[in-house]
């Protein structure tokens, strides 16, 4: 299949030869001529109808590859944007030259806003709204947004979808993975970076912030997900008036978090504010699993009321809630100190390639994070801490996933943002109950009995289908019509060890059936109690807890 998908990468690159020309075209331009050369790009677009040009002697290889995005367009200022995230594979340098690319683009034309509206929703624009004003109030590479009253009079902004960009998105996209592709081979250097796990994480970004569907879905469950914090204004979504390129929301009105002038004017208590957003930081991460990704000022309104509001869930970050449970043990970890304990938390959460020095890893994060050792968490900035030991994986070719680096920039950006307002302001002082509660929720009895119904079912299906396949087993084996005979002088602890692990299983599948047992007997109605629970399921867990014991520490077992 990997020669298929080559193929089909170089196929686009032919289709769309003119647009690979052009940006080999502006690559050149910026001094990256030798970086052609090497990819071996001749053989697709003539070097001599590339121009070539030598940049100013001045500007650095970080300043001249931005440029070069900004002048290719959205796509490119997009994966820019993206890559600025990522602190764990990129030098400093290049990082704070990308966090400077902005959507700078002209404004759709009314006329095609109007037209793209009508098209979607299919009706007048007239119809559809009782106003609807023609100046956009942000324009952006994917989509532009629009201030509109509805028929019933709610206050809502449009953000209405480029015409044509996901055709433009789509061909540099594929154009992109064939260049990572030349990269990979030809730049060794650059595989540590992994460009083409890069493209494929930036296509599914994009794909999702395409689709204005999945993020007006991603809104109405975060909404649902911060219920229990009123104090955090997610926008409405009408749907009535919203499509996969345009969306109907809800209009925030406040003072952006960043406008400290405007919060002490309206007499807002940022104290309290900062509470209420790391309160919901913390929940939207570790309880929900549903975050959002791209956090900054501009997102972030302060309401009437000592109310939050957010917006803007074109980028969203999702956690499994395994992935849940290791940030609580590395948050763990940094209460405690326990830096030994962090390296094993990024080793499991990480692709590791072969050969980890593991030794190595544990004693540069040791070396590196000792000085925060000693320090109150007011005077740390957490999110930094991990994104520092996120460095340092990388180093030891423990690549973490990009959802994880969504987290550590989120921790850095509510951590500033938090300081901002409130110096004093503390994020893990806000968490440290939570993340205690997180803890004795993961051990908690119904979590340990859900995971061990699990893990019987589990054993009774490899028991349901063992017989099977050792009697299809002895089947294949004799029909042929002979026998073979093995002697070893190794045969008699090959049975000893065969005997063992057959006892392991047979006492595991006990022990797991006497914890399901205790689990359904405490659902039991009775009057004879021990700690408030069922004696029977007293004894089932007694007795499977003393068997387990014997599991561990039995060197005949």
């Amino acid at each position: 299949m990997k020669w298929i998908r080559t193929g089909l990468q170089l196929g686009q690159a032919v289709k769309n030869v003119q647009r690979l020309r052009q940006i080999l075209g502006v690559l050149a331009k910026h001094g990256f001529g030798d970086l052609i050369d090497r990819m071996d790009l001749g053989k697709y677009v003539p070097t001599k109808l590339i121009q070539l040009t030598h940049p100013e002697p001045d500007l650095s290889t970080p300043v001249r590859l931005r440029l070069v995005m900004e002048e290719l367009g959205p796509t490119f200022v997009k994966l820019g944007q993206l890559l600025s995230t990522r602190q764990d594979l990129l030098p400093e340098s290049f990082i704070d030259e990308f966090v400077k690319l902005q959507d700078n683009v002209p404004p759709i034309p009314f006329a095609a806003v109007k037209t793209a509206i009508e098209t979607e929703l299919k009706g007048k624009l007239e119809d559809l709204y009782a106003d609807f004003n023609p100046a956009p109030i942000g324009a952006a590479s994917i989509a532009q947004v629009h201030e509109a009253t509805l028929k019933t009079g709610e206050k809502v902004v449009v953000k209405v979808q480029r015409p044509g960009i996901d055709k433009t998105i789509d061909t540099d996209i594929s154009l992109l993975a064939f260049l990572a592709g030349l990269l990979e081979k030809y730049v060794p250097e650059t595989q540590i970076i992994s460009p083409k796990i890069i493209i494929d994480e930036f296509f599914r970004t994009l794909t999702f912030e395409l689709d204005f569907l999945v993020e007006a879905n991603n809104i109405v469950q975060i909404q649902k997900n911060m219920e229990s914090i009123p104090e955090i204004v997610i926008p409405k979504v009408y749907k009535q008036v919203s499509s996969r390129r345009v969306l109907t929301l809800e209009k925030i009105e406040g003072v952006r978090v960043n406008d400290l002038k405007a919060i002490e004017a309206a007499g807002i208590d940022r104290r309290k504010i900062v509470e209420i957003g790391a309160r919901g930081f913390f929940k939207s991460v570790m309880i929900d699993g549903l975050f959002h990704g791209d956090l900054h000022g501009g997102n972030l309104f302060v309401m009437s009321g000592n109310r939050l509001g957010i917006i803007d869930f074109g980028i969203v970050g999702r956690l499994s809630e395994k992935s849940r449970g290791q940030l609580t043990s590395m948050l763990m970890s940094l209460l405690s100190n326990d830096f030994d304990n962090l390296c094993y938390q990024y080793a499991e959460l990480g692709s590791s390639g072969p050969g980890i020095d593991f030794e190595g890893f544990q004693r540069e994060v040791r070396n590196t994070l000792a000085p925060y050792m000693g320090l109150t968490l007011e005077d740390v900035n957490t999110g930094k801490v991990l994104i520092a030991a996120t460095k340092i994986a990388a180093k030891y070719n423990i690549k973490v996933p990009g959802d994880w680096m969504l987290v550590f920039k989120a921790i850095v950006t509510v951590e500033g943002m938090g300081r901002t307002l409130d110096p004093n302001f503390d994020l893990m002082s806000v968490g440290r109950d939570l993340v205690k509660d997180l803890i004795q929720n993961q051990y908690s009895w119904p979590k340990i009995s859900r995971d061990l119904i699990w893990v019987a079912k589990d054993m009774a299906e490899l028991l349901q289908m063992l017989p099977r396949q050792i009697r299809w087993m002895f089947k294949k084996f004799n029909s042929n019509d002979f026998a073979v005979e093995i002697r070893s002088p190794d045969l008699q602890d090959l049975r000893k060890q065969v005997d063992s692990t057959g006892r392991r299983i047979g006492n595991s599948v006990l022990i797991a059936g006497l914890f399901v047992a205790a689990s359904l007997a405490i659902n039991q109605t009775t009057d004879r109690k021990i700690w408030d629970l069922p004696v029977l399921s007293v004894i089932y867990v007694t007795i499977g807890f003393l068997l387990l014991l014997r599991l561990f520490f039995s060197r005949k077992y």
